[in-house]
């Protein structure tokens, strides 16, 4: 079967039934145009590689569970949140903070222009308002109205540690959906250009 004629939908059904020769043309199509697009928002040769590699890997391993209607729109979104993905790990490697400081770091803080303080304090309000009730307040009192740890428990009759405990339940809560919506807008950032 002559799998250059295949369509995009064509060639992963026949991936599905182990079609290497498929496989080998879906990579064709798409490596390069992936490639691309993962190198110039990662610029970093070695990470763009290793992006696109990973999602064709997957695409592989899980060839008989998948089910894609459409597969240049899979692949892309998939690029997508592997470039975060790898954004991330760059954070946390210090040999990649010259990278991170030259093209991830001017993005980031166009976005935060852009979302502005006063938005970022009404998701950041919305979040602590979804915090339990005793959390909640004890949060309150410690960022919003600046007690200290001690004042905290003797105003509510509480032992210090389980303020201590509560705060940092209460950091560790709002943080997730904090760092999550400024990666999604960071997303919608790097999917547009």
């Amino acid at each position: 079967m002559q799998t250059i004629k295949l369509t995009d939908a064509e060639l992963f059904n026949c991936i599905r039934q182990d079609d290497q020769e498929a496989y080998r043309e879906l990579f064709e199509r798409y490596w390069e145009k992936l490639y691309l697009f993962a190198w110039r928002r990662l610029k970093s040769r070695q990470e763009a590689e290793d992006v696109v590699q990973h999602i064709f890997m997957k695409i592989w391993e899980q060839r008989a569970v998948r089910n894609i209607s459409s597969v240049q729109h899979y692949l892309f979104k998939a690029v997508s949140y592997e470039i975060i993905a790898a954004l991330k790990k760059m954070l946390d490697n210090t040999d990649d903070i010259t990278t991170v400081n030259e093209s991830v770091l001017p993005i980031f803080n166009n976005i935060l222009d852009k979302m502005g303080v006063d938005e970022l304090d009404k998701l950041l309000e919305e979040e602590i308002g979804r915090l339990p009730g005793r959390m909640q307040e004890i949060f309150r009192l410690s960022r919003q109205q600046g007690l200290a740890i001690q004042e905290i428990a003797v105003l509510l009759e509480l032992s210090e540690q389980t303020v201590k405990n509560q705060l940092s339940s209460a950091i560790a809560r709002l943080r997730k959906p904090m760092s999550e919506a400024l990666l999604i807008t960071l997303f919608y950032e790097l999917t547009i250009r």
